[in-house]
């Protein structure tokens, strides 16, 4: 949490949807008119976003984030206590201090409460209650599409196990439905059409968007932190092989939303914190396969917990996060969350200099 605090009071954010969810909830609050962010459209955060604002500004959205963030990662630590995954403490600490999910999590974006909405949901699955399983996992798809690909993984992983258990038949189709119920907004301001499903489709040849797809995934952990992993991979493989019959099940649900998200972002490589509903999963992944290497699990913690302050870069893009060139080399550069702290105060400096103005 005193990692986190400081960093609310800085603005919504260096993600400009950020603004476009805050017009959206106050247009929505003050003029009750939907109008969407940006498709495919988040309806019950961005009206979160409109009634917070009116109580606090985007300090409140900020804090609220945060309180969802920190309700995550309790969800991790008790999924990891329910799996029994090696290093739970030292995983959850890692996500903390991620620099997209640092980022993320103090600022006016749904990424943390998407993922939160999901991990609870599953937390609360694996402890037998159903409704408030289906009601978490249902707002989770509701708030972003892309939440399909935990949610699906979750239902179909129990379902392999209890085939014909009929509570989660009916949890399910309660799920499904809660998160149907929440595009209804979408559908209608749509003129009652489904035009709403869209996603971005970039003008990138094939080496251009899968150039992208690799070097988002190396700048999601950084370079020296994915250089140490690519470097221990023979480890980390027989570290997985040798405790599948163990951990079969939570490491087979972690690998399936892993490769998922995986899919998905080489479809749409855009902004980096696309990946974060993996992180979870990935950690797990680590987890399991460096059981009994706890200090090599250590050294990639202070890796990535490095990214947020120094950043060895290897390109240069002309336009961030939609690049169609580069320049290559090596510069040593701010890191992550430094650099997401600048960009969110001239954000912070702009609003107020049209505020001052209109």
């Amino acid at each position: 949490m005193f990692l986190y605090l400081p960093l609310i009071f800085a603005g919504p954010g260096s993600n400009p949807d950020a603004l476009r969810e805050l017009h959206s909830g106050t247009t929505l609050l003050w003029q009750h008119r939907y109008v969407l962010s940006r498709p495919p459209g988040y309806f019950p955060y961005e009206a979160w976003c409109g009634v917070l604002d009116a109580i606090g500004g985007t300090t409140a959205n900020n804090f609220a984030t945060m309180a969802m963030s920190l309700a995550l990662l309790d969800s991790f630590l008790w999924v990891c206590a329910h799996f029994a995954v090696p290093h739970r403490y030292l995983l959850t600490a890692t996500m903390a201090i991620h620099p997209i999910y640092w980022a993320s999590s103090t600022s006016s974006i749904d990424f943390i409460w998407a993922l939160g909405c999901a991990l609870i949901g599953f937390r609360l699955w694996l402890g037998d209650r159903y409704v408030s399983a289906a009601l978490m996992l249902g707002l989770s798809v509701g708030i972003r599409l892309s939440s399909v690909l935990l949610v699906g993984p979750f239902l179909g992983w129990e379902f392999v196990g209890r085939p014909s258990d009929r509570k989660l038949w009916l949890t399910a189709a309660l799920a499904t439905a809660i998160g149907a119920t929440l595009y209804l907004p979408e559908f209608i301001a749509s003129g009652n059409s489904f035009s709403f499903l869209t996603y971005y489709l970039g003008s990138w040849s094939v080496s251009g968007q899968l150039g992208r797809f690799i070097y988002k995934n190396v700048y999601f952990w950084g370079l020296p932190a994915t250089i140490f992993l690519v470097a221990i991979v023979p480890m980390l493989l027989r570290g997985l092989s040798g405790c599948a019959r163990k951990f079969s099940r939570i490491q087979v649900l972690s690998t399936a939303i892993v490769v998922s998200f995986e899919a998905l972002f080489l479809k749409i490589p855009v902004q980096r914190a696309y990946l974060l509903p993996m992180l979870p999963f990935a950690l797990i992944l680590l987890g399991l396969a460096l059981q009994y290497r706890r200090r090599i699990l250590l050294t990639t913690t202070i890796l990535i917990f490095s990214f947020n302050f120094v950043n060895l870069n290897l390109a240069h893009p002309d336009i961030p996060d939609n690049a169609t060139r580069a320049n290559l080399g090596l510069f040593l550069e701010p890191g992550y969350l430094l650099t997401d702290l600048s960009a969110r105060l001239a954000v912070t400096r702009t609003l107020v200099a049209s505020s001052s103005h209109s």
